[in-house]
């Protein structure tokens, strides 16, 4: 009887978990990464009049902080950028300043880990692991947002600032290392039409 009853229930659950995205899709943004949604895209162009609700930032910096690290190493840190520090970006690359202005979030993701190999490098096994779990939390982080509604970019190079400066800018400590600016705000268009990623 007992087996009967549990078998009942997973097939209304399944049967629920079927029916319920058809049903509520007009209304709810599916949370299925596994179907690809919701649609977290690479956005390069943002409506700086819309601003960022700081709910949904502090949801998706808690999100980030939902990622797997090893040993609760907790090796992400964070830094969500204002206007100042902003600008000094822009002025150590005047020329991708107008780009910059069109920019409405900037959050800094560093990696501090204890686990560098003799050289200082992220080669070490454990130093590996917690590149990993920082990698995870920028993708939570992103993703998050995503279900917003909100759009979001993963910088690298492409800023064309020595990482060093931006560290200092951002107040980060000097074991610190940057693995990515994330650019977020409200897309010019609907994540659904940009290509992915």
């Amino acid at each position: 009887q007992k087996q009967t009853n549990q078998s009942n229930i997973m097939k209304f659950l399944l049967t629920l978990l079927t029916v319920l995205p058809l049903t509520a899709s007009a209304w709810v943004m599916p949370l299925s990464i596994a179907q690809g949604l919701p649609l977290r895209r690479s956005v390069a162009k943002y409506n700086t009049d819309l601003p960022v609700p700081a709910e949904a930032v502090t949801a998706a910096v808690e999100a980030a902080i939902m990622a797997p690290n090893h040993f609760l190493s907790e090796p992400t840190r964070m830094y969500d950028l204002g206007p100042e520090a902003v600008n000094k970006l822009k002025a150590l690359n005047e020329a991708k300043a107008k780009m910059f202005d069109g920019v409405p979030g900037w959050m800094l993701v560093t990696l501090k880990t204890e686990h560098l190999d003799e050289d200082g490098n992220v080669s070490a096994k454990l130093a590996l692991e917690d590149h990993a779990a920082v990698a995870c939390a920028t993708q939570n982080f992103m993703q998050s947002l995503a279900e917003d509604g909100i759009g979001t970019k993963w910088m690298t190079g492409a800023l064309g600032i020595d990482p060093a400066e931006i560290l200092k800018i951002a107040g980060a400590s000097d074991d610190e290392r940057m693995m990515g600016m994330v650019w977020y705000g409200t897309p010019g268009k609907e994540l659904s039409s940009i290509k992915t990623p």
